[in-house]
Parts: C-alpha cells; sequence; structure tokens
C-alpha cells in the first residue's frame, strides 16, 4: 500500500466527520391550548441535520450503551416563555420552549429532546392565529 493511498483515505476519514451537517434550523411551531380562544404561531430554532454515523456489524459482542448512534442535538440552548392570549383566568396562558443556540451530533438527551418519535404531522392551528416573533439573537 502507498504512503499517497494511505494519506487519502485518513483525509477522507478525517473529512467524513468534519462534513456533518448539524446546525440550528428556523422552525415554526403551534401553540394550541384547548381552553384557550388562539392558536399561537411561535418562529425559534431547532437542531436539524445531518450527523455521521456507522452501523456496527458486532452487535451481539457489544454492551448497549455502544451501540447508540450520533443524532443532531442541542449543545447549547435557551428557554423562552410566550404567553397565549385568550386565555380564561383559570387557565395558565403561559407555554416555555427550547431556542437552540448551537448544536452538536452527539447522543439524544431525553432531558430536551424526543429521541424516538418523529415531529408531530399536524403542526396547525385549529383557531384563529396570533403570531409570536421571537429573535434569533442571543
Amino acid at each position: 500500500m502507498s504512503a499517497l493511498f494511505l494519506m487519502t483515505v485518513l483525509f477522507g476519514l478525517v473529512c467524513g466527520q468534519v462534513t456533518s451537517f448539524c446546525i440550528p434550523t428556523e422552525y415554526t411551531m403551534y401553540v394550541d391550548r384547548r381552553e384557550c380562544a388562539y392558536c399561537l404561531t411561535v418562529n425559534t430554532t431547532i437542531c436539524a441535520g445531518y450527523c455521521m454515523t456507522r452501523d456496527i456489524n458486532g452487535k451481539l459482542f457489544l454492551p448497549k450503551y455502544a451501540l447508540s448512534q450520533d443524532v443532531c442535538t442541542y449543545r447549547d440552548f435557551i428557554y423562552r416563555t410566550v404567553e397565549i392570549p385568550g386565555c380564561p383566568h383559570h387557565v395558565a396562558p403561559y407555554f416555555s420552549y427550547p431556542v437552540a443556540v448551537s448544536c452538536k451530533c452527539g447522543q439524544c438527551n431525553t432531558d430536551n429532546s424526543d429521541c424516538i418519535y418523529e415531529a408531530t404531522k399536524t403542526n396547525y392551528c385549529t383557531k384563529p392565529q396570533k403570531s409570536y416573533l421571537v429573535g434569533f439573537s442571543v
């Protein structure tokens, strides 16, 4: 095996890890509380993208923790709180949600991410909408 071929393979492996594309992405979500008169449209950021992953052939011989694959998840995030308009006095009108500041490829943290299920396909309002624009700077 020539040195040039070996260097090319090593360079390819290093670049493969660098080319993971996991970044904060603009996302529109709809906050709909049954008791409130309006649905709130919130523009925010979430982590989305591609992370390099490998399927290990020796799955039967490895401990379960070694089998987790990387996902695009939050590195840093902050919580924002919005008030849903048109709520009766006995209903708390506040809704808090995470805003992605930076993202990483890593193991999914179930404390702040849904690691099993895909996003709900019914991401829409069933009531009149009010917009709440969130600035993307922190």
